[in-house]
């Protein structure tokens, strides 16, 4: 017999260096997966603490913290939002008093108020006081909220709920959701 030399690979050694490449990939996204979501729940946590902080300035300013909508035709995390942006959007709404100091960074808004004209801005007298939430919704591209880092608003509650004093802030997690047997993953 003739003893040859062997010059390419079987098809069992290339299916054999597929699957630990694979296996190897497959580590190395289930790894970065885990890193996302940490960085996601780090982000989260650093954005309810700004909040917070936003709050806690805004009661100082003003009182109280932003409780209720004129009209009644916001919601919770809307009225948040506008009145954190600078914009008092309750029943003591007037021409006097209808812009004050924005109290949350730009980044947190996913935008800079100072780069648009006042002038473009809506007085809240028209459209029965709803045309500065219409405006921001045409401005943002959907609901004025403060957007968690999978893309649902945080949820703000005062009065709270649950009867408790002072405010709640917190954000769904990763699926979204807040009802019995999903709030392990809500971030506080």
């Amino acid at each position: 017999m003739k003893d040859s030399s062997r010059s390419a690979f079987s098809l069992i050694e290339l299916l054999v260096v597929v699957g630990i490449f694979g296996i190897l990939v497959g580590i190395f996204f289930s790894g970065f997966s885990f890193v996302v979501a940490k960085q996601n729940q780090k982000q989260a946590k650093m954005e309810i603490t700004a909040i917070r902080a936003a709050l806690k300035n805004y009661r100082l300013q003003y009182g109280d913290y932003p409780r209720s909508c004129f009209l009644g035709i916001c919601t919770n995390e809307e009225i948040l939002f506008l009145s954190l942006a600078g914009f008092p959007h309750d029943s003591s709404l007037n021409e006097s008093n209808f812009r004050h100091p924005n109290l949350i960074p730009s980044s947190l808004m996913s935008f800079d108020l100072s780069s648009y004209d006042e002038a473009d801005i809506p007085k809240a007298s028209h459209q029965q006081g709803n045309a500065i939430a219409l405006w921001f919704m045409e401005t943002l591209g959907r609901d004025p909220a403060f957007i968690d880092p999978w893309g649902n608003e945080y949820v703000y509650q005062f009065p709270r709920e649950d009867g408790g004093s002072g405010f709640m802030l917190f954000s769904k997690g990763p699926d979204g959701k807040t009802t019995e047997g999903y709030t392990e993953d809500d971030i506080r």
